[in-house]
């Protein structure tokens, strides 16, 4: 009932007069923008990598792929126990020799060189069953099969080493792709809260300056962003020698991971 007569007599008024109440009635606020960044060191190194087997069939080159990853990961694993690897595409490919008229296999030279033993070992079969060679334009000389993998590192400091060690053991573009963290929620909490103190300070600042006093926070709208530092580090395929040698040590510097938060936040101005 009383609130039923009092939009009465808010209805009663004049217009003027009801737009003045319900802005006397709305609470005064000072919303700042405000940001917080920290560093943390990282503690994952993320690499990738493409391994490659060749043959002169499809079943030569993926067992030849199967033999090379095995050791790959072998000899990276011996850098970090605790590395996990993950694959993704897989891909089986012509290998090609002469004028192929810009087709688009495997026709570059360092593909033609990798397989010229196979192709004398399919000429020389071809002999002893009595038949001949394929001969012509663009003809195929055997198979390479190749897979994507990623490698997540915990031993930062081995990150460098491990690309020169897969180079070593045949990898194909290995590379340092980013650094970062594990567990990223202390970090952007820690961020959030050093934001809400800057907010908190300079809406002080405002609210002391304009002759108010300072009341609780009212909301906080989270624009989050993120920056991930990158360490380029390439090694292009290197055939690997019978007895190898321990692997070559890269000491690395990554740049701590920074993590960030900008938010918006709206203060009450007390009574």
């Amino acid at each position: 009932m009383l609130v039923r007569k009092a939009l009465m007599v808010l209805a009663a008024l004049p217009a003027p007069a009801a737009t003045q109440m319900q802005m006397e009635t709305k609470p005064a606020t000072i919303v700042v923008t405000a940001s917080g960044s920290v560093e943390t060191a990282p503690d994952m190194a993320t690499l990738t990598l493409t391994i490659r087997g060749e043959g002169k069939t499809p079943d030569a080159a993926t067992a030849a792929l199967a033999a090379k990853q095995k050791a790959m990961i072998g000899g990276l694993r011996a850098l970090d126990r605790k590395m996990d690897v993950r694959t993704g595409s897989i891909s089986i490919s012509e290998a090609r020799s002469g004028n192929c008229d810009g087709r688009r296999d495997y026709t570059g030279e360092d593909v033609a060189d990798a397989l010229s033993r196979a192709a004398d070992d399919l000429s020389a079969m071809a002999e002893d069953i009595g038949h001949k060679a394929p001969t012509g334009p663009c003809v195929v000389i055997g198979r390479v099969a190749e897979i994507e993998t990623t490698i997540i590192m915990s031993s930062v400091k081995d990150a460098g080493t491990a690309v020169g060690l897969a180079g070593r053991l045949g990898a194909r573009e290995a590379k340092v792709e980013t650094f970062g963290l594990h567990d990223e929620a202390d970090a952007s909490n820690r961020a959030i809260a050093q934001a809400i103190a800057s907010a908190r300070a300079q809406a002080q600042t405002i609210a002391v300056a304009s002759g108010a006093k300072l009341g609780p926070l009212v909301s906080v709208i989270d624009g989050n962003e993120r920056g991930v530092p990158t360490l380029m580090i390439s090694v292009m395929q290197a055939p690997a020698p019978p007895d190898m040698p321990p692997p070559i040590v890269v000491d690395i510097s990554p740049r701590p991971v920074e993590t960030s938060a900008r938010l918006i936040v709206t203060f009450a101005i007390a009574k």
